[in-house]
């Protein structure tokens, strides 16, 4: 985690300057907001990425997160300049300092609850850590998806330690290698994308999966994304007895107990998230 539990007090006296944050009810939102520059990220962006998963993270009220981007471009990546002149970075000096360098890779894997990105432009670069580090991906039809790394004289490093847990890594491997832009059709079928949509009908969409998450037990949501985090650092003799040991954890909660009850009564359950 790159930002602790105190950190995120200091929410309510953060002025983002290149994302946007509102909670309503349960959820989450996060837009990025460089549209001029195609969302393309400097260190600044990320660190505020970075504490506003930690923010969403920490808090028990936050049952699911939606990240969204303004402009024709959902992003572009990094923005090159800027990383190699640092000075060009506007600093937000409202954020707290981070506990160590920001990975944005490893700032998704810190979340723990369930995240969508909607996609209405088109994701390039470094855009695939957003994408990547999401569990759902909802796209609209006319967009593309590409690594132009190597078109550059660069790899993209980063985003394949993100494509390797959810696609092929031959195919992974063939985007990083090629640089060619695929269609959100083509990003569906290696598993980028969880959803086709059009423009038409995205918000819809994107609302009824919502609507869907937030139907479920948060807590039991949540301790299932901690033990998949987990279960990739541990022998596998090992794991059935640390799953059995979570899955007994939630079998104790109020939210199990209140779904059992909920279920036998007939009704929808008042999830507490405890």
């Amino acid at each position: 985690m790159f930002f602790t539990e105190s950190d995120i007090q200091q929410y309510s006296n953060v002025t983002f300057k290149l994302i946007e944050t509102h909670q309503e009810g349960n959820l989450f939102n996060i837009t990025l907001n460089r549209p001029e520059k195609r969302n393309a990220f400097t260190p600044t962006m990320l660190q505020e990425l970075a504490f506003a998963l930690a923010f969403a993270h920490y808090n028990k009220e936050i049952w699911c997160v939606l990240i969204e981007a303004k402009g024709s471009i959902f992003c572009a990546g990094m923005d090159l300049m800027v990383f190699q002149n640092p000075l060009l970075d506007v600093e937000n000096t409202t954020l707290p300092k981070p506990l160590k360098e920001i990975t944005l890779g490893d700032a998704f894997k810190f979340l723990e609850k369930p995240c969508i990105a909607k996609v209405q432009g088109s994701v390039f670069a470094g855009g695939f850590l957003i994408i990547g580090g999401c569990n759902f991906v909802i796209s609209v039809e006319d967009v593309l998806f590409g690594l132009p790394e190597v078109k550059r004289g660069i790899f993209p490093m980063q985003v394949m330690a993100t494509l390797f847990k959810i696609m092929p890594q031959r195919k992974a491997i063939e985007m990083a290698i090629l640089g060619k832009n695929y269609t959100a059709n083509e990003a569906y079928s290696l598993g980028l994308v969880t959803q086709i949509s059009t423009k038409e009908n995205i918000e819809h969409d994107t609302k009824e999966l919502i609507s869907s998450i937030l139907e479920n037990s948060p807590l039991a949501i949540s301790k299932g994304l901690e033990a998949m985090n987990k279960l990739q650092n541990l022998p596998e003799n090992e794991q059935h007895q640390y799953l059995l040991g979570i899955l007994q954890e939630i079998k104790n909660s109020m939210d199990a107990k209140e779904g059992i009850l909920a279920f036998k009564e007939k009704r929808k359950p008042n999830w507490l998230n405890k």
